[in-house]
């Protein structure tokens, strides 16, 4: 790099920068474009967005939002890409407006391979209508480590000629629904429990092992015709000591997934705001970037950025403000001086006719840009779906249905978990406790809707009581493990009956609890200790898990139910199991890593 640094003047590396601009995926601030997100868009023309929750407000304003991007980025005759990370139950960005899809792995209990084909069909039609031409799904990755709050029910279990069946059947309902498809996270994020949102995970894993297990869903996505692959921000040492990202290492891009799988398509990155990307790009002088073309020159078509564009930066000298910058005002005034823009490839041309780094730079760029110009061509106009006939508007939560596979996978997915066979039906009158309890290892990853599923269920139920949800624990004066509620609506429960005293045990004593657990991936020690203080103290009559299988705090001879997710069409299958109108006949066998906790029946 630091070849290509000494021969870049400060003209050759402001060209090169817009070059690379066009390179990008961003995301945007809110749900209307604004002025400076609109001359960012205009000046440096990047290939696309990705919509989050945070732009979605109603159809028609989805509309107005797509059409103001494409107005900056089609001139060239290109559709943008317009994306969204809309795999199912946990990552589901467009939930309240379309619905939320299964999870993968409720897919893969139901062991029907058609079901995969039909929920992707059917989410992306209605991606179609929303907007969006281009899903960041399937996820291809294996369920390998049980305490991964990446993987679990966003994949398709633990056995890779399984996972490639579904994922396979994924791509091709998505094909058929004319969105673009996204593999991820390769080579596989599967073998480690940590989450790289929050650090820079390493595999030591070998090619061969991966070969023979992470891999064989992605080579089978590439001969399904995947649409774009999406790198891990994972390292794999692969006998090196450096630890690289995979999505900057040139032997994982070039060497394992173009040349070994013989992957000509589209490769993008996972979100660079990401601390495994971050480590690595920050640690490093960047040529022209801060560190992110890194990526590129190892073979990355497409960079997302997944924070929106600031309108203004403060200037900070220790802790004291010195002045705020308006970014685009800023970066508009320098470039536009030193960059012609209707020139950009030419000055290259002629800076690289000089230097033979910036022409292996230049020549890199060009095969990039190329892919993605033919994945531009193959793409949906977004503006064709976005804006409803005759100006209807349909607002935020007010989509009329979800579609009716939805339904079926979740009544054929539920899943009956240890002691089943000891449960008794409720009845409709019942008056039952239920409690909560959240788990997450951290804020930036999605969560379960866990109160909207409650409130689903207790519509079967309504003499049902709810308890505040149960996010975290303390250690009280005496030692004790107490609960913390997190008090965001009014409850007809008293949250102190439940403080871990043995006096509000007694006044539970005959009073039936259900238990409801949410988790994303293992819990923490202190966590999984407060719970089963908690499962002890007030013995459920059953237990619910919508997320992670986690079932060692429950106590012997309480009744499991594993609902595998906790959207609307689960809430109301769940509330049917338990009332004794549907059985669970999922099945979970062969899609649990075998370190797991007890699941059969």
């Amino acid at each position: 790099m630091n070849k290509e640094h000494d021969v870049l003047t400060p003209e050759v590396r402001f060209h090169l920068i817009r070059k690379m601009e066009r390179h990008k995926v961003i995301a945007l601030t809110g749900p209307r474009l604004l002025p400076h997100e609109r001359k960012y868009l205009e000046f440096h023309s990047v290939s696309g967005v990705i919509l989050f929750a945070r732009n979605i407000e109603s159809l028609s304003q989805v509309g107005d939002l797509i059409g103001g991007v494409c107005e900056e980025l089609a001139r060239e005759g290109l559709n943008p890409l317009v994306m969204a990370d809309h795999e199912g139950d946990f990552v589901a960005e467009l939930r309240q407006i379309i619905g939320v899809p299964p999870a993968p792995l409720a897919i893969a209990a139901t062991g029907d391979l058609d079901l995969a084909a039909e929920v992707a069909y059917e989410t992306g039609k209605a991606m179609r209508k929303l907007g969006c031409n281009v899903v960041l799904a399937p996820v291809a990755d294996c369920y390998f480590e049980s305490p991964s709050a990446i993987t679990g029910l966003r994949t398709f279990g633990a056995d890779p000629e399984r996972v490639a069946a579904f994922v396979e059947q994924t791509i091709a309902g998505f094909r058929e629904a004319g969105v673009l498809s996204c593999a991820k996270h390769f080579p596989g994020h599967g073998s480690t429990a940590e989450d790289s949102h929050e650090t820079l995970p390493e595999v030591r894993k070998s090619a061969q092992d991966l070969g023979v297990a992470d891999l064989i869903p992605f080579r089978r996505s590439i001969q399904a015709g995947v649409d774009l692959m999406m790198m891990s921000h994972v390292a794999y040492a692969m006998g090196r000591e450096e630890l690289i990202p995979a999505s900057f290492d040139a032997r994982i891009i070039r060497g394992m997934l173009r040349t070994e799988l013989n992957y000509d398509g589209v490769v993008i990155t996972d979100a660079l705001e990401m601390a495994g990307a971050r480590w690595y790009a920050s640690e490093r002088s960047g040529m022209v970037t801060g560190g992110n073309e890194r990526s590129l020159l190892a073979g990355s078509d497409l960079l997302l950025h997944t924070k929106p564009i600031p309108e203004q930066v403060q200037v900070e000298r220790g802790s004291e403000p010195v002045m705020s910058l308006n970014v685009m005002e800023t970066i508009v005034r320098t470039l536009e001086k030193i960059v012609d823009r209707g020139r950009v490839d030419e000055k290259l041309a002629e800076a690289a006719a000089e230097s033979e780094p910036l022409r292996n730079v230049l020549s890199i760029l060009d095969a990039s840009s190329a892919r993605v110009t033919k994945l531009r061509e193959r793409a949906a106009d977004p503006r064709a779906s976005a804006r409803p006939a005759g100006g209807k508007v349909i607002e935020l939560n007010a989509y009329p249905s979800v579609p009716a596979v939805y339904r079926t996978v979740a009544e054929q997915s539920i899943t009956a978990g240890s002691d089943w066979a000891r449960f008794q039906a409720l009845a409709p009158d019942s008056t039952c406790v239920v409690l909560p309890v959240e788990w997450s290892p951290s804020e930036t990853l999605k969560k379960q809707d866990v109160a909207g599923f409650l409130d689903v269920v207790c519509r079967h139920f309504p003499r049902w009581q709810r308890m505040p949800l149960v996010t975290d624990f303390e250690t009280d004066t005496e030692g004790n493990l107490r609960p913390l509620f997190q008090r965001e609506r009014a409850t007809v429960v008293d949250a102190a009956r439940f403080a871990g005293s043995t006096g509000a045990a007694r006044e539970l004593a005959n009073e039936e609890v259900v238990m409801v657990f949410s988790s994303r991936g293992a819990p923490s020690e202190e966590f999984a200790l407060g719970l089963s203080a908690l499962a002890d103290e007030y013995r459920p009559n059953v237990v619910v898990l919508t997320g992670w299988i986690v079932d060692d705090w429950v106590p012997e001879g309480t009744p499991i139910v594993i609902s595998l997710g906790a959207s609307t069409q689960v809430a109301s299958a769940v509330a049917q199991v338990l009332a004794g109108a549907l059985v669970p006949e999922g099945s979970l066998a062969g899609l649990l890593p075998r370190t797991t906790p007890r699941t059969s029946a």
